[in-house]
């Protein structure tokens, strides 16, 4: 911040006094030029002024001169700052004397008349310090120069410090001046100036530039002379930070750059120096690595800015350490390759920090790779080096040099080494074992081996038989060999000996081990296995039983001779194959007692056996081990003896370790794995009652066995066997912390904190013994019953070495174990949790709980740990009670998910608990306290419930589980203690499965023996006991109510009942509006008054869409005796000719046409929809009762003919069969639907509209009742996905509506059949015998009344057949209609051929038309199908309100107690259910019953011609006119029937219509396509935004940018896997973030993986060099496979591409495993040369785990040459997800192969997202159904066009370009759904299968495409837009 200027200011308040200097030259600057932040040339210059006038300001460049003898002025002390106010008439301020009482001046000793102040050049504020002083000098011109030459001097202003305002100023100085004496003339002026402050720079000095200190001085670096000179106190408020570097070029300027790598200590993660942060530094002696310039760096910060100082600090080198390298095992100049290599570098004076680091040289000094994490194991960098046997497998066998550097912390470095030449052991030859398969003790086996080479004779075979289940399991040895030792020789083949019986796991396969020694010791091994079946397979039991004691018992019994005959081996080999034998016999309770005495005697037996050699011991240990392996059969002699005998051999392997410079620390780890299977079995036999102390000793001994030969920083020894697992280590006094932290082996997890200076007789480097034992079975059953212990029991202890060889036993200050619960099936019980709708407001609430009883008497605290995978913050609320009231809630507690619960209620109790672990809720001992004080009982009962946001939609109880436990853990010193609670408490971390256990010293000395080999140190026990809170009980019912109250069904059902009273009083009114309209014939006006017959025309329209017509159809009838007039259809009252429409037309003529033969129809083309589809017509002669049909199903139209002429059918013609089915099929749909025929146009009786509605409320309630029970019945199914509920709505749906069919059947049946009167059918309407003679005069209106009347007359005297007139509404007056009622039924014609007749269902449905005579009602004959009583109705409405009324109240009693998704769901289910049935079900019954009809053939005569009712209306137009009124009528009609109107359009005005229609459709076509095309690019582009494209880019760029580092640098073989190791392992192995990219978002989705093509070897030579040396390149390109025209390898292979031998097993080796290419999802990699499949040799990366693990594999593979010259190409593949972005990225990377050898790199990586339809917003949505919505449309349009263009579509340019973007569209949304199905598999496979390859690249392959699609659609559609 730049403070304001207010120099000026200061100088108004304090006073101004100035004389100027002498020497003071003109011009001179009034700050001293040096000053900080002063501006140059800021001076005050005053000229004389005039008396009696104003004085007033020079300007800026008027500067007088003055002279140089001018006089000075003594500034006045200073005031404090005022403001200015008018001088008084003396020259000075008011308020103050101009002069004092001696007559000197009051401000000086002379006057200036007048101010300047000059600024120099620049014109802007100015600039000083904040506590700087600020001199302002001024230029005085005095009066009288003479009498001030001793004052002559430079005036100065002096403004303190922090005195002016921290901001920008402008401030007015008014300076007045006088000078003493008569004469002297008061003299002011003024100016202004403006300021601002500019801080001064801190300081932050360190003494010295550079600093040089010995390793072991101590290093002060002092900043305290560091301040801030602007603030009052200048070091309050700093802070200070310390960097240190090694290299100089990390301090750039004001920035710290650098890495981990330059750091100056270890111990620091980044430069920044954490252990100081004040003004000085100090470090001790040796703080810093001698021999090394340091570079420090303190910066000091205040605010917001810092300023830094450097200091170089250079260490000299410190004292050189002494060592000594000595080699431990395997020492000899000939390394044996088959043992371990042991060297030990002793440095007495070395320290932690010193860093060693091995290798290994060949004799010509060059260093050989090896690997140092599989092959070794102590690593490279520890002052031991442990090679595992066959490390060395690989070298030649030369002389090698291993090398040791010790870099000491001292600057020193020294290198020690040791050099060995290698001995591989005998070349390996093969073994056979005669018989390949056998009996034990009954079948005698040969093991023979032969080419077997060594030059180190002579060779030594041992051949042993081993069975891992009873050898035990290690760590640190890869192959365990001890076994049964059947022979140890110098001959090839092995005398005949028994086997013992193989493994009942292996289909008793026996595995046997040859291993042959040359001379030296080293030996080469060959792994057989052969079968050994039981003796008990071929024999009985009995029998096999007398034979193992004839062999074993007995002085002559074989074993008794060869123990005898000191054949050792063989009666090993015999002890062990009996108790094999034994193991393998079923258990008899005869032979029981047997059998364990026989196991007594036996181990009786093995006393005899020597424990001189390694290999003695190891066949007592198998026989011991054998021996034991049924613990029901060792009695407590044998266990006793058995332990005596473990512990004999225990001592053995000591003394072997201590005596023989040529032990073998990997057999003596095996012989231990032995030892530790029988302890194992010996614990097993341990019982409560008997107290066996020995085998806990005898596992304290072994520790010591395998810690004799254990040094610090190597592997943790590892030896398993079946309930007793041991973990033994060691390390330096100082990393006793890291100890087992390496590697998690066992099920408990052990960690020990020590405390250096708790053992000081201790060096720093000296070796602590870590031993750590779990027990799976209770080892003490004697000090506790079984019951009691829940969890395993750990062992462990810990000693120290100190340098004269004593063991000290330490005790660490803590140890935290972890216990593994056992049991734990009943541990945790399933709490069901569900919505909760009683709590307000908890709509979206989750609740669950249960209740307990708690005995506080007896727990310290009570734990509820809450398993679930769900991840919600839960509350936790605990009530005293069973009752969940606000009354008894006593804490609440937070639950999340990834931190411990935080207790927001505890005013009444202390919350501490020890355990604090996400989920598990911790009642402590004082909340248990207060809520036994609230139940006034230790007793009581303790509810708990949880309460989370809602994540359920149902009761269920498979989510959450609760465990509710109390945990102790107890210790035990010493096996004869007892357990006790003392030392040990409950750890935080502790949960329902492992309990945590914490330990602490109490202080107790430790021993310590001189001689450890012989009294083990005891070890401490730790165990839990944890005890489940007896039966919780689930209080679903109290916090989880069962009925829930959703109002939606019950909405739904007010729904339905409004719309069907409204639907029901709008068919009550469309029945009278029936009523009125049936049937209604429709008189012609155009007929002549003075016709006499009458001609009922009925026209049925067709039901094709766009049949009816607006134009005006004309009609002509001609008949054998003449041709009717031209009438026109139409009436100005009536609608007619409208789609599917029966329209009946009275038609006049002046005679009886006779027999009609056709009938001329045309129409005008006028309208706006004039083409008119004419189904059929029915001519009748109203007179004479003759009717004639025509079939016509044609076209009217401009586009096919406007006149047609349709001749007559007889009636049994035939018909085609898709008419009948079509006429039929939509006679029906308007008839027999329920759901279509209440809004047909019109309805017969006797099922009226009103009646088809409630039988459609009916169906409708029943089928929703349906989806309830349904509902109902799935409640406890949850259904995880959206799609899947739905597809369950669908299915309850069609069930539903199956269900209903009956009720609607029934309902229906009642309707249609009840009040049914007989009908009368088409075929008994036959014209008379003598047709009816009226009288010839009158109109044709006359007739017709009479007619009526004569008809009436025969019908009888019937009210409703006699005729009535009425007027009509809207109707002249004269207006009469005449009705009666067809109620007889005439006799058949005999003569009369054109009378049709229906099909007698159709007769049944649809009333007959009106009788064409009457005849005697005794004539009459009525055929009803089926009749019911008139009361019937009354049952169909019973049914109605008893459906109605029972689904509504079961609607309503399920409904309300579903949640709101279920009703929802249920909602979806009902209305799937409507749409089914109206859309489905009943359309599809309809479609199947004219279908069979169709099936037979159909004439016309089955068709439906007659009426729908009984009545029948002509309502005749006009009044009683008078003659000449009719004579008008009919001359006004003739002139219409002369004009063009009636006449039929000629060619020429076709022509024009159809011209009209052409331009009329072009024009609607251009605006649709300019419409549709806008609609269509919108549509793209909006399709395109939602495909995010240029996140794409932008991922894509950043994707490439790191996977394309140093890929240009690939160009051979050897490149791969550099580039692999610095490039691609560290972007797939993120510390700390695994799975995701360094520095990113993006996600490794499954495992990446690198694949092979490979060419197949072939016989393929080269031609020789003499052949091709003009053209080399040429023949080296013949030389080399071509990939596609040389076959591809698809083989397996071993390691180095050999090829698998199935008969060898003398190794596992790992091979190369062919990959074929997926049938499922199929991509393709395409290269720089080649397009390669998804097939080849894979090699998969695997990101969770540490990047060294990829390194060895990958190194593996290039030790394995699986790169060679058969290789085509290596691909990389995998995909990464960002969820910032929503986008996947696949990504390969192809390294090709050339035929000269060269590598071509390539990388491919396309970004893409995936459209999840259910996780989409509404719009996305839309936009896709838009778009599909637009695509089916888009289809349509194109094929209508093509349909109406035809042949001429080809024609056109714009034709052809609107069908390829047809084509493109539909490839696009091809290309979706394939990548949106594709998508979905793929995913639902990353689900399922997580840690396996996801082939994403399919789906990136078509997203590619159909971008690429999306692109040229976008340009043919722009394209199309710009087209002219």
């Amino acid at each position: 911040m730049r403070p304001g200027p207010t120099l000026l200011l200061l100088g108004l308040g304090l006073g101004l006094g100035c004389f100027p200097s002498a020497s003071t030259s003109r011009g001179a600057p009034a700050w001293p030029s040096g000053a900080p932040g002063g501006t140059p040339g800021l001076r005050l210059r005053f000229r004389p002024a005039r008396p009696g006038l104003r004085p007033r300001v020079a300007p800026e460049d008027n500067v007088l001169p003055r002279d140089r003898g001018e006089s000075g002025c003594r500034a006045a002390p200073p005031r404090p700052a005022q403001s200015a106010p008018r001088p008084n008439a003396s020259g000075s301020p008011p308020g103050r004397p101009a002069t004092r009482s001696d007559g000197r001046a009051a401000v000086g000793l002379c006057r200036f008349q007048q101010v300047k102040i000059v600024r120099g050049r620049a014109q802007g504020p100015a600039l000083r310090r904040r506590k700087a002083e600020a001199p302002l000098g001024n230029s005085v011109l005095p009066r009288r120069a003479p009498q001030l030459q001793a004052w002559a001097r430079l005036p100065t202003l002096h403004v303190p410090g922090a005195s002016l305002p921290p901001n920008l100023s402008v401030f007015n100085v008014t300076v007045a001046l006088s000078t003493p004496g008569a004469k002297a003339l008061p003299g002011r002026d003024s100016d202004s100036i403006s300021t601002g402050p500019v801080r001064s720079p801190r300081r932050a000095p360190l003494r010295d530039a550079g600093l040089t200190v010995n390793f072991s001085d101590e290093l002060i670096l002092n900043g305290a002379m560091s301040s801030d000179p602007d603030a009052d106190a200048p070091v309050e408020g700093l802070r200070f930070s310390w960097y240190c570097t090694t290299n100089a070029g990390n301090f750039a300027g004001d920035q710290v750059t650098g890495t981990d790598q330059e750091v100056c200590h270890p111990d620091q993660v980044s430069l920044h120096w954490p252990w100081a942060s004040g003004r000085v530094l100090r470090l001790s002696p040796e703080t810093l690595r001698g021999d090394r310039v340091y570079y420090f760096r303190m910066v000091t910060q205040k605010g917001h800015k810092a300023v830094f100082s450097d200091k170089r600090v250079h260490v000299l080198r410190g004292p050189t350490p002494i060592a000594l390298l000595s080699c431990i095992e395997n020492c000899d100049r000939m390394l044996a390759v088959s043992r371990r290599f042991f060297l030990f570098l002793n440095c007495t004076s070395c320290g932690r920090r010193d860093v060693y680091s091995w290798s290994i040289f060949s004799a010509s000094g060059k260093e050989v790779a090896f690997d140092w994490t599989r092959q070794t194991i102590t690593g490279r960098n520890s002052a031991y080096l442990s090679v595992k046997a066959f490390a060395f497998q690989s070298f030649l066998e030369a002389q090698f040099w291993v090398s040791v550097y010790l870099r000491g912390w001292s600057g020193v470095t020294l290198e020690f080494r040791h050099s060995f030449i290698i001995n591989r052991g005998p070349q390996v030859g093969a073994c056979q074992v005669h018989p390949g398969e056998g009996i034990a003790m009954f079948t005698k086996f040969v093991v023979k081996c032969s080419h077997f080479e060594d030059k180190h004779h002579p060779l030594t075979y041992k051949i042993t038989a081993s069975d891992l289940g009873s050898a035990g399991d290690m760590a640190l040895v890869k192959e365990n060999t001890l076994g049964t030792i059947l022979y140890w020789g110098t001959r090839a083949t092995t005398p005949p000996s028994f086997l013992p019986v193989g493994s009942s796991a292996h289909h008793y396969a026996l595995k046997i081990s040859a291993q042959v020694y040359d001379s030296l010791g080293a030996f080469s091994r060959v792994t057989l296995s052969v079968p050994v079946w039981p003796p008990t397979d071929i024999s009985s039991a009995r029998t096999v039983w007398q034979q193992l004691l004839n062999v074993t018992t007995g002085p002559m019994s074989l074993l008794s001779t060869s123990l005898a005959g000191q054949h050792w081996l063989l009666a090993s080999c015999l002890m062990n194959v009996v108790a094999s034998v034994l193991g393998s016999m079923k258990t008899e309770q005869t032979l029981s007692d047997g059998k364990a005495h026989l196991r007594e005697h036996l181990i009786n037996q093995s006393f005899a056996l020597p424990l001189r050699t390694l290999e003695e011991v190891g066949q007592v240990v198998m026989a011991i081990a054998t021996l034991t392996q049924e613990p029901s059969e060792v009695t407590q002699v044998a266990q006793k003896r058995a332990t005596v005998r473990l512990w004999q051999a225990n001592q053995a392997l000591q003394m072997y370790h201590r005596e023989d410079k040529h032990f073998s620390s990997e057999q003596i780890e095996m012989v231990s794995a032995g030892i530790l299977m029988s302890l194992s079995n010996l614990l097993k036999r341990a019982t409560p009652h008997e107290a066996v102390e020995d085998p806990s000793y005898v596992v304290e001994s072994l520790s010591d066995t395998i810690l004799a030969h254990k040094v610090p920083g190597s592997e943790a020894t590892v030896l398993r066997a079946p309930g007793l697992n041991m973990y033994v280590e060691k390390v330096a006094k100082w990393d006793v912390a890291q100890a087992f932290r390496k590697d998690k082996h066992g099920q408990n997890w052990f960690h020990a904190i020590l405390n250096a200076s708790r053992v000081p007789s201790l060096a720093a480097n000296a070796p602590v013994s870590v031993v750590v034992c779990e027990f799976t079975h209770e080892p003490f059953p004697w000090l506790s019953y079984p019951e009691s212990i829940s969890t395993e029991v750990d062992g462990f202890r810990m000693t120290g070495a100190t340098d004269n060889g004593t063991v000290v036993e330490i005790m660490p200050d803590t140890v935290e174990v972890y216990l593994t619960r056992k049991n734990l099936t009943r541990a945790t019980f399933n709490l069901t949790v569900g919505p909760d709708r009683e709590v307000a407001g908890s709509s979206k609430m989750t609740t669950g709980g249960f209740s307990l009883e708690v005995d506080s008497r007896g727990v310290r605290e009570v734990l509820v740990h809450i398993v679930t995978e769900v991840t919600v913050l839960l509350t936790v609320l605990v009530y005293v009670g069973r009752h969940v009231t606000p009354t008894h809630l006593v804490a609440t507690f937070l639950v999340p998910h990834d931190m411990p619960p935080l207790v927001t209620q505890s005013g009444l109790f202390d919350p501490a608990c020890a355990v604090r672990v996400a989920r598990v809720v911790c009642l402590p001992l004082s909340l248990l306290q207060v809520m036994a004080w609230h139940s006034q009982s230790p007793k009581y009962n303790i509810s708990v419930v949880l309460q989370a946001p809602s994540f359920v939609l149902e009761p269920t109880d498979k989510l959450v589980r609760i465990s509710v436990f109390s945990a102790r853990c107890l210790d035990m010193y010493r096996s004869q203690s007892e357990w006790r609670e003392d030392a040990c408490m409950l750890g935080e971390k502790t949960t329902w499965d492992k309990v945590h256990c914490t330990c602490r010293d109490g202080g107790r000395p430790g021993r310590q023996l001189r001689n450890p080999t012989r009294v083990p140190l005891p070890m401490h026990y730790v165990m839990a006991k944890v005890t489940s809170v007896p039966n919780p009980v689930d209080l679903r019912w109290t916090v989880t109510p069962a009925r829930q109250h959703n109002p939606v069904t019950l909405l739904a059902v007010l729904f339905i009942m409004l719309i069907y009273t409204v639907l029901a009083s709008w068919a009550l009114r469309r029945n009278e509006i029936d009523q009125l309209v049936r049937d209604c014939v429709v008189v012609l006006p155009d007929n002549d008054p003075y016709d006499s017959v009458c001609y009922l025309v009925t026209v049925f329209t067709g039901s094709r869409c766009g049949a009816g017509t607006t134009a005006n159809v004309f009609v002509q009838l001609r008949g054998t005796e003449g041709t009717s007039d031209v009438h026109w259809l139409s009436h100005p009252h009536f609608g007619t000719l409208f789609r599917g429409s029966i329209s009946t037309f009275l038609l006049t003529t002046k005679r009886d046409l006779g027999d009609i033969r056709s009938i001329r129809v045309w129409h005008s083309n006028e309208g706006k929809a004039p083409s008119w589809y004419l189904s059929r017509i029915k001519v009748e002669n109203l007179f004479s009762g003759r009717i004639w049909l025509f079939m016509c199903r044609k076209w009217l139209s401009i586009d096919t003919t406007l006149n047609r002429t349709f001749h007559v059918l007889g009636p049994d013609d035939p018909v085609k069969r898709k008419d009948f089915f079509l006429i039929d099929l939509t006679y029906k749909l308007r008839t027999h639907h329920v759901w279509f025929s209440v809004f047909t146009g019109f309805v017969a009786k006797p099922f009226s509209r009103l009646q088809r509605l409630s039988c459609c409320l009916a169906t409708l309630l029943s089928s929703l009742f349906c989806n309830s029970v349904f509902f109902n019945l799935h409640r406890h199914e949850q259904v995880a996905s959206r799609d899947g509920r739905y597809v369950r709505a669908m299915m309850i749906a069609v069930e539903s509506v199956l269900i209903t069919i009956p009720v609607q059947v029934l309902i229906t049946f009642f309707f249609s059949h009840s009040q049914k009167k007989p009908q009368v059918d088409l075929d008994e309407v036959v014209p008379q015998k003598q047709p009816l003679t009226l009288e010839d005069s009158g109109c044709w209106e006359e007739r017709l009344c009479k007619w009526y009347a004569c008809e009436a007359a025969k019908g009888g005297t019937s009210e409703d057949s006699e005729p009535t007139f009425k007027v009509s509404p809207g109707r002249p007056k004269a207006s009469v209609q005449v009705a009666t009622e067809a109620a007889h039924q005439p006799e058949k014609a005999e003569t009369n051929t054109n009378v049709h007749n229906r099909n007698a269902e159709d007769t049944q449905d649809v009333p007959s038309g009106v009788p064409s005579s009457q005849q005697d009602p005794e004539r009459r004959q009525t055929q009803p199908w089926l009749t019911l009583p008139q009361w019937s109705v009354y049952i169909a409405w019973f049914f109605v309100l008893t459906t109605c009324t029972v689904s509504s109240f079961f609607i309503l009693f399920y409904g309300l107690t579903y949640s709101y998704d279920k009703s929802v769901e249920w909602l979806f289910a009902s209305f799937c259910s409507f749409c089914e049935s109206v859309f489905l079900v009943q359309p599809l019954k309809i479609i199947l019953e004219s279908g069979i009809r169709t099936n037979k053939p159909k004439y016309c005569k089955d068709l439906a011609w007659s009426t729908k009712h009984q009545y029948m209306e002509i309502r005749l137009q006009g009044m009683r006119m008078s003659p000449d009124e009719v004579q008008k009528l009919q001359e006004h009609i003739a002139h219409l029937r002369g004009s063009r109107m009636y006449q039929p359009l000629t060619e020429d005005e076709v022509r024009i219509f159809r011209r009209r229609k052409r331009i009329r459709r072009r024009a609607v076509l251009f605006v649709s396509y300019i419409v549709t095309h806008c609609i269509f690019l919108a549509l793209l582009f909006l399709f395109i935004i939602l495909l995010r494209h240029t996140d794409s880019f932008y991922y894509n760029k950043f994707i490439l940018d790191r996977f394309s580092t140093d890929l240009a640098a690939v160009t051979k073989l050897e490149d791969i896997y550099k580039w692999l190791n610095l490039v691609l392992l560290p972007l797939f192995h993120n510390d700390q973030n695994p799975t995701f990219l360094p520095d990113s978002s993006s996600k490794i989705l499954g495992l990446p993986r690198m694949r092979q093509v490979r060419a197949k070897p072939t016989g393929k030579t080269c031609p020789l060099a003499k052949r091709f040396m003009q053209n080399s390149m040429a023949g080296e390109i013949h030389c080399h496979p071509k990939y596609g025209a040389d076959p591809e390898d698809t083989r397996n292979y071993s390691r180095f591409w050999s090829e698998v031998n199935k008969q060898a097993m003398d190794r596992n080796t790992d091979g190369f495993t062919y990959k074929p290419q997926g049938k499922t999802w199929v991509y393709y990699s395409y290269g720089l040369l080649e397009t390669y499949g998804s097939g080849g040799y894979v090699f998969y990366f695997f990101p969770e785990q540490q990047q060294l693990n990829s390194t060895l594999r990958l190194r593996e593979l290039q030790e394995s040459s699986w790169l060679d010259e058969k290789t085509w190409a290596v691909i990389v593949e995998l995909t990464t997800f960002n969820p910032d972005v929503s986008l996947f990225c696949s990504i390969s990377v192809i390294f090709e192969v050339s035929q000269l050898g060269v590598v071509n790199a390539s990388i491919s990586t396309h970004a893409f997202s995936l459209a999840e339809l259910h996780s989409e917003s509404w719009a996305e949505i839309y936009l896709y159904v838009a778009i599909l919505i637009f695509f089916l449309a888009y289809v349509v349009d194109e094929g209508y066009v093509i349909t109406q263009e035809r042949a001429s579509y080809m024609k056109s340019v714009y034709n052809l370009l609107n069908f390829a973007l047809k084509c493109i569209f539909t490839v696009l949304v091809t290309l979706f759904f394939r990548k949106y199905f594709l998508a979905a598999g793929m995913i639902q496979f990353y689900l399922s299968s997580p840690h396996d390859f996801i082939p994403f690249h399919a789906v990136s392959q078509v997203d590619h495409t159909m971008r690429i699609i999306l692109a040229f659609l976008l340009f043919l559609t722009i394209l199309k837009t710009l087209r002219p």
